[in-house]
């Protein structure tokens, strides 16, 4: 690695990690890889609500989980996250990351020292402050 790109990748501008408009607003997960339909739905209709300034939530099944989301410095494409929460009451923590193509999201969910699976959503509101 160049001496040039070790620099850029210490030195981060400020107000560099605010998310992307693509990703903002709230968003209607329609799809769990490895989970069926019902499940998606267990706690109530499965959403993810992302503001501009990178906090978020996410509730599925019996997760419900805060985020704290940054755009990708290498790809401006790609929106990563860690997440902390719970699952069926139990602490659960990890990291993901998403991209967006017209209305829908594609992503994928790392449990710390657990699963990991792909997630479909579909965008019900443009640009709002959320989360």
């Amino acid at each position: 690695m160049t001496d040039e790109a070790f620099d850029s990748v210490w030195e981060i501008p400020s107000g560099k990690w605010t998310v992307k408009k693509p990703f903002v607003g709230s968003w209607r997960i329609t799809e769990l890889q490895g989970f069926d339909a019902e499940y998606v739905d267990l706690g109530g209709p499965a959403e993810l609500k992302i503001s501009t300034r990178g906090s978020a939530t996410m509730n599925f099944g019996a997760v419900e989980i805060t985020l704290d989301c940054k755009m990708d410095e290498l790809d401006g494409r790609v929106l990563r996250f860690s997440f902390e929460g719970a699952d069926e009451g139990d602490p659960i923590c990890g990291r993901g990351f998403c991209l967006v193509t017209g209305g829908e999201m594609i992503g994928r969910i790392f449990r710390h020292d657990g699963d990991e699976f792909g997630f479909k959503a579909k965008k019900t509101s443009k640009d709002e402050e959320t989360a």
